[in-house]
């Protein structure tokens, strides 16, 4: 690609990925960013999160972070805006891999190919990466896995593919399904058939990925070791089998739902159309090896994300389904670069430009709603803690000091239904889970939370049930609080 055709493609990408991002690009905190606001950036990397799960890149970033110790707010700007720029690198690697087998000469297959190539990294469920105060560490993953397929199918450079995917997995072990996925892809675009070539080609990748996750597994099993530290719940204490079972349970959320990301059943709607529609098209063209390619992309990407089942329940992490966002995409990209013509169209062209178009559109406007809805989940969140701040100064006013605060949930989820899905699964408020962490985050008020709000508590100090959400009771000084969602 000239670069000027870079420049112009990366313009376009940045300029629409702000304005479907502009929720999150004004400030949006997740928990972890909350925690890092608690215990400063420095503490965090070293003795929390980072360290602990062997991310050695992350914690090294925001160590030098620490030195600057820059507010939560512009850290997090500064983090999208680095994201944003990564990703939309990342659509122009991708539509250089599809104009390696596609003359891009006309204004229809240059948007063609943008649409396609847009789609596959702004999906909708690049959002659950996005709100992270480091999720511009796992775009640079993303972006360094795409490059290292490049460099070893496309280049033949395999030492250098091997050096980038290790460099990859280190950024970020959750993306390693993109990895798989991709390679999948370039691979078949590569050979066209799925036969003893196609598996010597993608053979050095599978190698690549085996070692890079082995190393992975070293550091994250080592550093802690090597610190004194334990690793991590989400590390140490993983049950497989549960995760198993509860990411196979929930699958129905993710394939008939999307998370709540994406219209229901719009996705597996749109899938099963690509695959019917082209099926139907290969067999009538006699051109079996086609339809079989298609089933064999929609197949492969799925089980890609199985390799996290074991390790992540994806219905508290889409971010590890990232591949299930893409696979309408690679698709439709192998589709395009197999059986579109240069010249007139014919009808099952003319169905993938619509379902394309559509796509994208569907794409934008998902990721924007969802954005809202993360933002509003903050928004609550925020207006929980300045009743309890509120609460608090009347009290100071009449000579009570409060130190601590007693929480409990009750209620029949009754108060909950007027928020959307997404929006419940976002609000650490609604979804039971407020701390005084979380209190500190909002407010600048440190309180230590007590674990003795009993049941007699409840009944000698509070209305229940009650016309109130939120009831207030001091005791000494502690404020307990009795929420009714």
């Amino acid at each position: 690609m000239k670069r000027k055709s870079k420049v112009i493609l990366f313009v376009i990408c940045f300029i629409i990925s702000v304005m479907i991002l502009c929720f999150f690009v004004t400030g949006y905190y997740s928990v972890d960013t909350e925690r890092i606001y608690s215990q400063g950036y420095i503490d965090y990397a070293t003795k929390d999160a980072y360290i602990r799960d062997g991310r050695l890149i992350s914690a090294l970033i925001f160590v030098m972070v620490g030195i600057f110790n820059p507010t939560i707010k512009t850290m997090y700007i500064i983090n999208i805006i680095i994201s944003i720029v990564i990703l939309s690198i990342c659509v122009i690697q991708i539509y250089a891999i599809i104009k390696k087998y596609k003359i891009l000469e006309t204004t229809r297959n240059k948007v063609i190919a943008f649409l396609l190539s847009y789609t596959y990294i702004f999906n909708f469920l690049i959002v659950d990466i996005l709100k992270f105060i480091d999720s511009f560490v796992i775009c640079t993953s993303i972006l360094i896995f795409i490059i290292a397929i490049k460099k070893t199918i496309l280049e033949q450079k395999k030492k250098l593919g091997l050096v980038l995917t290790i460099l990859g997995v280190i950024c970020y072990q959750g993306t390693i399904p993109v990895y798989i996925a991709t390679a999948i892809l370039v691979t078949l675009l590569e050979n066209k058939k799925i036969n003893k070539e196609f598996f010597k080609k993608i053979l050095p990748c599978a190698i690549s990925i085996c070692i890079a996750s082995i190393i992975s597994l070293i550091i994250v099993n080592l550093v802690p070791i090597i610190t004194g530290m334990q690793k991590t719940d989400r590390m140490n204490n993983i049950d497989y089998l549960r995760n198993i079972k509860k990411n196979i349970i929930g699958m129905n959320e993710a394939v008939f739902y999307s998370f709540y990301m994406f219209p229901p059943y719009a996705w597996i709607g749109t899938a099963m159309l690509i695959l019917f529609v082209s099926i139907g098209y290969g067999i009538n063209k006699k051109d079996i090896n086609f339809a079989v390619n298609i089933l064999f992309i929609f197949m492969f990407y799925m089980l890609s994300s199985f390799v996290m089942l074991p390790i992540q329940t994806f219905t508290n992490a889409p971010r590890v389904m990232l591949v299930m966002g893409q696979v309408i995409s690679a698709m439709l990209i192998y589709s395009y670069c197999t059986n579109f013509r240069n010249t007139k169209i014919n009808s099952y062209e003319k169905i993938m430009i619509i379902v394309m178009v559509l796509y994208f559109v569907i794409t934008l406007g998902s990721i924007l709603k969802s954005t809202y809805e993360y933002k509003l989940g903050n928004i609550i969140d925020k207006a929980f803690s300045d009743k309890i701040e509120n609460e608090i100064e009347t009290l100071e006013r009449q000579g009570i000091t409060i130190n601590k605060i007693g929480l409990k949930y009750t209620g029949n989820g009754q108060n909950v239904q007027k928020y959307s899905k997404l929006v419940c699964e976002q609000s650490v408020y609604i979804k039971g889970l407020y701390t005084s962490t979380l209190n500190e985050f909002y407010t600048g008020r440190k309180l230590t939370r007590v674990q003795d709000f009993t049941k007699e508590k409840e009944e000698k100090y509070f209305e229940n049930p009650s016309e109130e959400e939120v009831q207030f009771k001091n005791l000494g000084d502690v404020l307990y609080i009795l929420i009714d969602l």
